[in-house]
């Protein structure tokens, strides 16, 4: 029994090892006083909040979140990535807080990043101890301490996961030339995680494959490539078919050009190079590459010429890369100048994400050439070497912090003291813009269908609301009438007059409009129910979605599924 369980450590040795530094580096989240409201922090738990009650609630589709925005609905989930909204609540099996689930899943995406970036290295260089020291560096990468503690950046944490996916089913599909799926997996759960991360992400493919050219011109490998893309297209048709809906529907704030990029902030925030090597006391955020990465970098012309050919290319790709990404951060890049659809970023010190990716690889294998034969004692001294130099950072994390979430369960009303942000509503992005420009009207509006034509005699009566369920009588309908319902206009909302559905416009101040008339009434009375059920291309698309995902999920395993087939046979 020793014995097994002796080769079974020794045979996982690198998965101990990465479970430690992820252990490590998430430390300071068992502190019951650690500001995880910061920054984006409190969005994050709001949202969850919102998405918990949806699941719990009526609607078909858990996308609008009733009773926020002054019980008018808010969406998140139609316009932000949803595995950060559903990711976490896994936690909730285990009845804990939503803090508890947030943190329970930043330890996750932590040690999934370890193991994914352990996977993709071992890809390339077959190198078990080059593998183990990326994974670590990358775990403890300064930035990942900013995501995770500064800016409380979920998504854009969560995607530290899928970028080494990625680069590893591209890697597979260009370099083994065989029928892979892992560049599907790894680009669908980026996108499903931050869509601007995405975008920067298919670039930086889109240049790999360019140096790669040659290798497309195999037919197996192009058609690998098509049968990935197709894939990633439909699964992830569950999140963009209604984004896009919204999109032609009218016009959000979060579609307004400019209105997400703040061009002020992006030139204040830009790095200076001396933020690349120390952090001062006076700064927020951490911004440096790492000591430990950059002696790892200076070694570059040393160990050059015995990096092994089958991945020099690789290598000599991800350098140039991190390098100058490095440098589209410092204030002398004029990033604000790009077209706007790269200034979606938003902030220069985002791309610290890949270069933290691009370099822990190339210092990883550049230590794995200057020190050979590395034992277990050698890679845990590295984690003790690793921590050491991440403790100046973690001074940046605030603690002593007495938020309780149970002040948002209720959801906090928009109100004329509210400012450019809302817990909850973030900068109110995802509001139609005819809202967001009558916030006095949202404000001071009540919670109840109103006719909007001044001279009827048509009078609302038995008027019911429970979150985006709504009934009510309308009496005396003699001529046509409008009605603004109490919710903000979103696509998917199914309003019945009479049993019969009857479609819905938008109205001057953003919200739920509908047309009433003698052809749809009886006898100058009518029925009116509200529920929400997303439309009907988005329900197919989650229903095709689903379809797609699981012929995905067989074909990924076949050979598994055939080889045990073949197993019980015998």
């Amino acid at each position: 029994m020793k014995e097994n369980i002796k080769l079974l450590i020794k045979n996982n040795i690198q998965y101990l090892l990465i479970l430690l530094a992820s252990i490590i580096i998430c430390i300071p989240l068992l502190a019951k006083g650690i500001n995880i409201y910061r920054d984006d922090g409190i969005q994050h738990v709001c949202r969850l909040i919102g998405t918990y009650e949806s699941l719990n609630g009526t609607e078909t589709l858990p996308l609008i979140m009733s009773n926020f925005c002054n019980n008018f609905g808010y969406s998140w989930n139609i316009f932000y990535s949803p595995l950060t909204a559903f990711g976490p609540l896994i936690f909730k099996i285990f009845n804990i807080s939503f803090v508890g689930c947030l943190k329970l899943f930043m330890f996750a995406i932590t040690l999934l990043s370890g193991i994914a970036m352990y996977q993709f290295v071992f890809k390339v260089t077959k190198n078990k101890n080059v593998s183990i020291i990326a994974s670590i560096i990358y775990i403890f990468a300064p930035y990942r301490i900013t995501d995770m503690y500064i800016r409380i950046a979920i998504a854009e944490l969560a995607t530290f996961v899928f970028l080494p996916i990625v680069f590893n089913g591209l890697y597979t599909i260009l370099n083994e030339e065989k029928r892979s799926y892992t560049l599907a997996w790894g680009a669908i759960g980026l996108f499903l995680t931050h869509s601007v991360i995405t975008l920067y992400t298919a670039i930086l493919c889109f240049i790999y494959l360019l140096v790669f050219i040659k290798k497309l011109k195999n037919k197996k490998v192009l058609l690998n490539l098509i049968i990935n893309l197709l894939f990633i297209i439909v699964i992830t048709s569950f999140f963009w078919v209604g984004l896009l809906q919204h999109y032609f529907a009218t016009t959000y704030e979060v579609f307004v050009p400019g209105r997400m990029q703040r061009y002020d902030v992006m030139i204040s925030l830009k790095v200076s190079i001396s933020q690349l090597f120390f952090t001062s006391n006076s700064q927020t955020m951490v911004f440096e590459i790492g000591l430990l990465t950059v002696i790892g970098l200076i070694l570059t012309p040393i160990v050059y010429k015995k990096i092994s050919k089958e991945y020099r290319k690789v290598y000599t790709l991800f350098l140039i890369l991190g390098f100058v990404l490095i440098f589209m951060t410092l204030k002398i890049f004029p990033f604000e100048k790009l077209p706007e659809i790269l200034t979606m970023l938003q902030f220069t010190f985002r791309l610290f994400e890949f270069t933290s990716f691009f370099f822990a690889f190339i210092v990883a294998i550049n230590f794995g050439i200057i020190i050979k034969d590395l034992k277990t004692k050698d890679l845990l001294f590295l984690i003790f070497i690793i921590t050491l130099l991440s403790v100046p950072c973690m001074n940046k994390i605030y603690f002593g912090v007495n938020f309780n979430e149970e002040d948002y369960i209720e959801p906090l009303p928009v109100t004329k003291s509210t400012g450019r942000v809302h817990a909850g509503m973030a900068s109110m992005e995802y509001l139609p813009s005819k809202a967001y420009q009558n916030l006095d009207y949202l404000i001071d509006r009540e919670d109840i269908p109103i006719i909007l034509d001044e001279n009827s005699q048509s009078e609302i009566t038995n008027y019911k609301k429970d979150g985006s369920n709504m009934y009510m009588e309308i009496n005396n309908v003699t001529e046509a009438i409008n009605i603004e319902l109490p919710y903000i206009y979103y696509l998917g909302y199914r309003i019945e007059v009479n049993g019969m559905e009857i479609p819905y416009t938008e109205s001057d101040k953003g919200f739920v409009e509908i047309s009433i008339n003698e052809n749809n009434s009886e006898s100058g009375k009518a029925t009116i129910t509200v529920k929400y059920t997303g439309t009907n291309a988005m329900i197919i698309s989650y229903i095709i979605s689903f379809i797609f995902m699981l012929v995905l999920l067989f074909i990924s395993n076949y050979s598994k599924i055939k080889a045990q087939l073949n197993k019980n046979r015998r």
